[in-house]
């Protein structure tokens, strides 16, 4: 699924990264959400629980305990039905059961899809930096995004 519907320009998804993400699902140091639409799954999200906080990210959350979200991915059929946004706002509202205050997200500076999800669930924007080694497409920027409880 990931590999279907998440790849774009915008995307940055290499298998190495995507293996990890799942290896950290099974060690239960993240969770994943889906959703459906029958039986059909029309979108997939990925969260890092807070011990398993990327080192880079440390610096957006200060002394604040955060999850770090990082994959949405929509199915192409049933983007802009807010699948996305409701992924966003299910992560958000088991955040407190995970004993955290912030969520941090990230996305390509240039990928407006992205920053309408997250704008629509309340992520304000902390950071845009360079970021050569995930983006190769438009302003190689990535821009980090925050939403504190």
């Amino acid at each position: 699924f990931l590999f279907e519907h998440g790849p774009n320009p915008w995307n940055h998804l290499p298998v190495n990264g995507v293996d990890h993400e799942f290896d950290l699902i099974a060690q239960t140091k993240a969770s994943a959400l889906m959703a459906a639409d029958g039986d059909e799954l029309v979108g997939f999200a990925i969260f890092y629980h807070p011990q398993t906080l990327p080192e880079k990210y440390r610096q957006y959350s200060g002394s604040e305990s955060a999850i770090y979200i990082a994959e949405v991915v929509v199915h192409k059929s049933y983007a802009g039905q807010g699948i996305g946004h409701t992924l966003l706002s299910l992560i958000i509202q088991r955040a407190p059961e995970l004993g955290v205050s912030m969520l941090l997200i990230d996305r390509h500076e240039e990928n407006l899809a992205s920053t309408g999800m997250m704008r629509k669930a309340d992520f304000a924007e902390l950071h845009t930096y360079l970021d050569l080694d995930r983006r190769d497409y438009g302003s190689r920027k990535t821009t980090v995004m925050g939403y504190t409880l």
